[in-house]
């Protein structure tokens, strides 16, 4: 009888579902695409339909439909067995999920009970109508209220405590987890308490519920709407086992399908910023969390597209902030544009002014690096050398940054003409900044990285990578061949194992002969089943010769190994036995050279 994951993996067909995810193409018995896993412009990703398994000759990132879901959604093995469970109609009767999971699903429904709990005090009750009037009079209709699933936060210290804790039973550990409540310090300056050990975290405030891009809540931030009120404008959810301030994106949830249909992304600051271009009609839009897109947030945007428009004001200290955010995106390969505000200080403001005005923006959008020297030029002019220095000190530090060299040399020109000075003064003024900063680099993602390996053992990798996919005349190959020149611990296991299922087998079949081999060799097997380099496709004859090729470059490996060792040994004790051995090595060498 199988258990729950052969049960869910037999009924779920990898390629199938990660195309759903991005897109494969056919190569050979396989199917290869961009990886996910790690930015990278030649396809390494592949994926198996016979073995049901994926891996990445890139980074490193492997393993079956299970692990691609729990990487990629960046969420528990647990949850993904969860997810492809009922994807396949399968119910898990077996699978216990351990103490981090438990709490974690825990999380996701305390989150959801007290976003429906602040929806229903804004909606439904007397008291949450001051601040349902304050979102009306800033244009949020009831519409966006409800699928943004707005909500209110009254006075009071413990309203959501009670609701979750006495009504709910939830423990207040748990909401201590979940970033909702807060635990009283010992010698707390706050007397109104009256002995209470916790307290509510938000509090007279209107709540924005934080959604994953797969519709969980994972967080809140709260914003102040009465001037009396003391206190920060907003507040947020503190890093929790769900929310990653770096990893979150206000509104991806709601505009993901949208972004798919623009083939784009617009990136803003606040929440009101998205809701009201949201109800323009401009819904392809997220807000950052902060002054910078981070490394999380464009991974996880360039699963829906590699077009960034990032909206600027003309203000050079807003565009200061989002500088290390354009960078970051930059050297990730994404396109960016810039949106020009036409009016207002925002993206909310504009749409309240003329919302017709805000979705021409962003039709209207130009090159960011054009964008920056505009703003420069206009901030602070051209009138003289002073100003002149501070338009290049404004942009060279950017324009240095740039990793396409001709259209860094674009732009370099095209500041001299702004400049009206030579071009060569300005590249070394570029190259000044240059030494000046040091060089930014994308920290990307390496999944599954492992310790560099010699040149011999990658040989001898590709030597069984060669075999596995060659069923039909894999027995011709490895007729006679003895073992004794391979030094690859799992390779010559590996074909130990295959000499002895081809003595019993017409042909190879990797399905079946995979089954075979014990449970540590399995994920090598697979690997190298799928391993993608051009040739491995051949004709019988040419396979024959790189057959015999890379079986003469292992040999050749090995000899340079021996002599290696022979040299050292003359060495340390001079004797005409190894120099004769190192001699006839060397002549064996040559030959085969």
């Amino acid at each position: 009888m199988m258990d729950d994951i052969e049960q869910v993996l037999s009924k779920i067909d990898i390629v199938e579902l990660i195309n759903t995810y991005l897109p494969l193409k056919k190569a050979g018995r396989n199917f290869k695409a961009l990886c996910p896993f790690h930015s990278e412009k030649t396809p390494s990703f592949m994926v198996s339909p016979e073995l049901q398994i994926y891996k990445c000759f890139g980074c490193g990132a492997g393993g079956n439909a299970i692990k691609f879901v729990s990487e990629y959604e960046k969420i528990s093995f647990g949850e993904a067995l969860r997810f492809l469970a009922e994807k396949a109609g399968v119910k898990l009767s077996h699978f216990r999920p351990d103490k981090k999971e438990v709490l974690r699903e825990r999380l996701y429904q305390i989150n959801h009970l007290a976003a429906e709990f602040y929806h229903y005090l804004l909606t439904q009750l007397k008291l949450g109508k001051k601040a349902l009037s304050y979102l009306w009079q800033r244009g949020i209709n009831n519409e966006s209220i409800k699928i943004f699933k707005l909500g209110f936060a009254p006075a009071g210290w413990e309203n959501l405590y009670r609701y979750l804790v006495k009504k709910k039973n939830y423990r207040e550990e748990e909401l201590v987890q979940a970033g909702l409540i807060l635990k009283r310090e010992k010698f707390s300056r706050v007397t109104s308490l009256n002995g209470r050990t916790c307290y509510d975290r938000f509090r007279q405030r209107i709540i924005f519920p934080i959604f994953d891009h797969r519709g969980q809540i994972i967080g809140f931030s709260g914003r102040i709407f009465e001037e009396e009120i003391e206190g920060a404008k907003y507040i947020n959810t503190p890093e929790t086992l769900l929310y990653h301030k770096s990893a979150s994106l206000y509104g991806l949830y709601q505009a993901k399908e949208a972004i798919k249909r623009a083939k784009n992304v617009i990136l803003v600051e606040g929440e009101f910023d998205v809701i009201s271009s949201y109800q323009s009609g401009i819904k392809n839009v997220v807000a950052i969390k902060g002054s910078a897109v981070t490394p999380q947030q464009v991974e996880l945007l360039k699963r829906f597209t590699d077009n960034f428009y990032f909206c600027l004001d003309a203000d050079f200290a807003g565009q200061e902030a989002a500088k290390r955010g354009i960078e970051i995106a930059e050297a990730a390969g994404v396109n960016i544009r810039a949106i020009k505000l036409p009016v207002g200080k925002d993206p909310d403001e504009c749409v309240r002014i003329n919302p017709v005005s805000w979705r021409e923006a962003t039709r209207q959008t130009l090159p960011i690096y054009d964008f920056y020297l505009e703003s420069a030029v206009a901030n602070f002019g051209l009138k003289d050398g002073e100003s002149k220095k501070l338009v290049s000190e404004a942009v060279l530090p950017i324009f240095s940054k740039i990793q396409n060299e001709i259209v860094k040399a674009h732009y370099l020109k095209k500041l001299a003409n702004f400049l009206e000075v030579s071009e060569e003064s300005v590249r070394r003024e570029a190259r000044r900044q240059s030494k000046l900063e040091k060089s930014f680099s994308y920290p990307l993602k390496v999944a599954g990285q492992k310790e560099k390996k010699s040149k011999r053992e990658l040989t001898e990798e590709y030597l069984l990578a060669l075999i596995l996919q060659t069923a039909e005349k894999a027995g011709e190959l490895i007729k006679g061949l003895s073992l004794d020149f391979l030094s690859t611990p799992a390779v010559k296991k590996i074909f130990s194992y295959l000499q002895a299922y081809l003595e019993q087998a017409p042909k190879l079949d990797i399905k079946s002969f995979v089954k075979i081999l014990p449970e540590e060799l399995k994920e090598t097997a697979g690997q190298l089943y799928l391993y993608n380099k051009e040739g491995l496709n051949l004709t019988w004859s040419l396979l024959q010769k790189e057959w015999q090729k890379t079986l003469k470059e292992i040999e050749k490996l090995a000899l340079h190994g021996k002599l290696k060792r022979l040299r050292e040994a003359l060495k340390e004790k001079g004797s005409a036995t190894i120099e004769k051995e190192i001699v006839k090595l060397s002549q064996r060498l040559k030959e085969l050279s």
